[in-house]
């Protein structure tokens, strides 16, 4: 039988199938590479860039890694229920955990060096098989490579190392309040002014203390903001958290009210547990593929929350039926806010003319190159939209990169954020 290509339809379900796989596995991934780097980065460091010979059994480079990723399993688990753990055994935690994800990114640096190096290696090879070079000369070609595999990946490590206690101090520490004015089209003169606080991704939980969430209500009271809205990862993981942390939440103070709607972790850490939490301890509102509508001057203004929805738990979805059925029930002309926790569904929101939507989700990233603003970052890889604004049919989109970090308490030229919002009538 002939060979038959495969039709597109066929072709798009292995590469998202692929894509599942892969995200569904990605944390255990992770964990194998950290358990490696962890014992393979040192070994590089004092053998290749310090020139000292390791005399280790080979067997010990076999068992080591398979040994940290039994503690490396057994310490994540633990650190779910942190809780409950003594100060000093969650800051150990954290050390440790601190150098084993900085290992894993000079794993990676290693990797790519070295591949650099293979390829000038074998380039070099080539040219004196065909050239019939003495051996003389092939070292002279193949020495300077590997002085240079060496300076290239002690600096490379250097860099990397600098820029993560950076980030697992100074740049963790930094909340930049963002100040940004939208004109929005046939947005009525009556809410013309508009002033919003955006707040994402608090992750409530074992990288958040109760005198950071303080310092971010104060803050956030400060600004004196006509409504404050939440898109969503209000919760990280456990619930055990909420009677401790939500009461700080129910000092939040808006003119207009407050509202939410749910993210990822707050589905992992129990939808309900949150939806009680919020309804005991604090005045927000949890939108729960619900429209609300505020009156001013008998102009209303309708905000749209939905819950959270994914193919996985990095990407959202591209279409969603139900986003069509509840903007249908707004009337012509009316203005509303769409709060997504995902950024995905922009596009559609675009078509719709929802003139302003706003998500969290990327944390922008928590990884980004200077520059660009922070565009070049590592949430690219999961979004076509990573962090700040975008703009589509005269709708737009604003990403926050969040108050809260997932996994590991460290931004690299992300800051963490408290949005303030404006909405402006192009009428005005």
């Amino acid at each position: 039988m002939p060979h038959q290509e495969k039709q597109p339809s066929e072709q798009a379900a292995l590469s998202s199938g692929r894509w599942k796989l892969l995200f569904r596995n990605f944390f255990f991934f992770l964990l194998v590479v950290m358990s490696l780097a962890q014992w393979l980065v040192p070994v590089w460091i004092w053998s290749v860039i310090g020139a000292a010979p390791v005399s280790v059994p080979p067997l010990l480079h076999v068992l080591t890694p398979f040994v940290l990723f039994a503690l490396n399993m057994t310490l994540l688990r633990s650190m779910r229920h942190a809780i409950s753990l003594p100060a000093p055994v969650r800051i150990s935690f954290r050390v440790y955990l601190a150098y084993g994800f900085t290992a894993v990114f000079c794993f990676v640096f290693l990797l790519l060096s070295s591949s650099l190096w293979a390829i000038g290696w074998t380039i070099s090879q080539a040219v004196g098989i065909a050239t019939v070079a003495p051996h003389e000369t092939l070292v002279l070609i193949q020495t300077p490579l590997w002085q240079a595999l060496r300076w290239l990946s002690g600096l490379g490590l250097g860099g990397i190392i600098v820029s993560f206690v950076y980030g697992y101090t100074w740049g963790q520490w930094t909340v930049r309040v963002s100040h940004l004015s939208f004109s929005l089209k046939d947005w009525p003169w009556e809410w013309h002014g508009l002033k919003i606080v955006h707040l994402s991704d608090l992750h409530i939980g074992p990288n958040l203390t109760k005198d950071e969430l303080q310092s971010y209500v104060r803050t956030v009271n400060s600004l004196q903001p006509d409504l404050i809205l939440l898109t969503g990862d209000i919760l990280d993981s456990d619930p055990l958290y909420v009677p401790e942390f939500f009461p700080i939440l129910a000092e939040l103070k808006a003119d207009l009210g407050m509202y939410a709607c749910l993210g990822n972790h707050d589905h992992y850490a129990g939808a309900q547990a949150v939806v009680d939490g919020l309804r005991q301890y604090t005045q927000i509102r949890l939108l729960r593929d619900q429209i609300t509508s505020l009156v001013k001057h008998s102009c209303h203004l309708h905000i749209i929350g939905l819950d959270d929805r994914g193919q996985d738990w990095a990407r959202g979805l591209d279409e969603l039926p139900l986003l069509r059925d509840l903007h249908a029930r707004i009337p012509d002309h009316e203005p509303c806010i769409l709060l997504s926790h995902r950024p995905d569904l922009f596009p559609q929101a675009a078509r719709q003319d929802i003139p302003l939507t706003l998500s969290g989700h990327t944390h922008g990233g928590q990884f980004a190159l200077p520059g660009w603003q922070g565009r070049f970052n590592l949430a690219r890889f999961i979004t076509h939209f990573s962090r700040g604004v975008y703009e589509s049919a005269g709708s737009f989109l604003y990403v926050n990169r969040g108050l809260g970090v997932t996994g590991q308490r460290i931004r690299v030229f992300t800051p963490r954020e408290i949005a303030v919002l404006v909405c402006e009538s192009t009428n005005a």
